[in-house]
C-alpha cells in the first residue's frame, strides 16, 4: 500500500505558530476564492450592489482602455454601463492566490459574453490580478485589474 503522507527529515519541525499561519493562509485563499465566485454570480444576475460590496471604500479599479477608477462609489458608477449593456456569463478561473499578512493577491483568467451591435454575441477572455486587503475579519478588494487576450 502506498502512503501519500510526506515524510519529514529529522531537522524539520512543525510548530503551532506555523500551523496557525498555514491555516490562516488556507482560509484566506478559500475565502477569496468564494468571494470571487460570489462576485461573478452577482454580476451575472445584475446585482450591482453585491458586486460593489466586495470593494474597499478606497479601492482602485483598472479596466482596459480606460483610466483608473478610484473609490467604491466611482466603481459602482463605472460598472453600471457594462452591466446595463448585457455583459454576461462571467466566470473566473483562479490560477493562484498568495498571501502575505493582511494582503493577498489573486491571479487568474476570466471569460465573459459581450453583446455586439446587431444582436450577436462575442466571447471575451483574458487575465486578471486582484489585490485583497484584510479589514477586520473581512477580505476586501483594494485593487482590481484585468485585460483581454483579444485584439482591441
Amino acid at each position: 500500500m502506498r502512503s501519500t503522507a510526506k515524510k519529514r527529515s529529522p531537522s524539520t519541525r512543525v510548530t503551532g505558530r506555523n500551523t496557525v499561519r498555514k491555516s490562516a493562509e488556507t482560509n484566506a485563499a478559500a475565502t477569496i476564492r468564494r468571494m470571487g465566485d460570489v462576485w461573478a454570480r452577482h454580476w451575472n444576475i445584475g446585482k450591482l450592489d453585491g458586486v460593489v460590496a466586495a470593494y474597499a471604500k478606497d479601492a482602485v479599479y483598472l479596466p482596459p482602455h480606460h483610466e483608473a477608477v478610484h473609490g467604491r462609489d466611482a466603481i459602482r458608477e463605472y460598472l453600471k454601463a457594462p452591466l446595463s449593456h448585457g455583459v454576461s456569463d462571467l466566470a473566473f478561473e483562479v490560477t493562484y492566490i498568495k498571501q502575505q499578512g493582511p494582503i493577498a493577491w489573486d491571479v487568474g483568467t476570466y471569460r465573459m459574453t459581450i453583446p455586439q451591435s446587431g444582436g450577436s454575441k462575442k466571447e471575451d477572455h483574458g487575465k486578471y490580478l486582484t489585490i485583497w486587503r484584510r479589514v477586520g475579519k473581512n477580505w476586501l478588494i483594494a485593487a482590481d485589474a484585468w485585460s483581454s487576450d483579444l485584439p482591441a
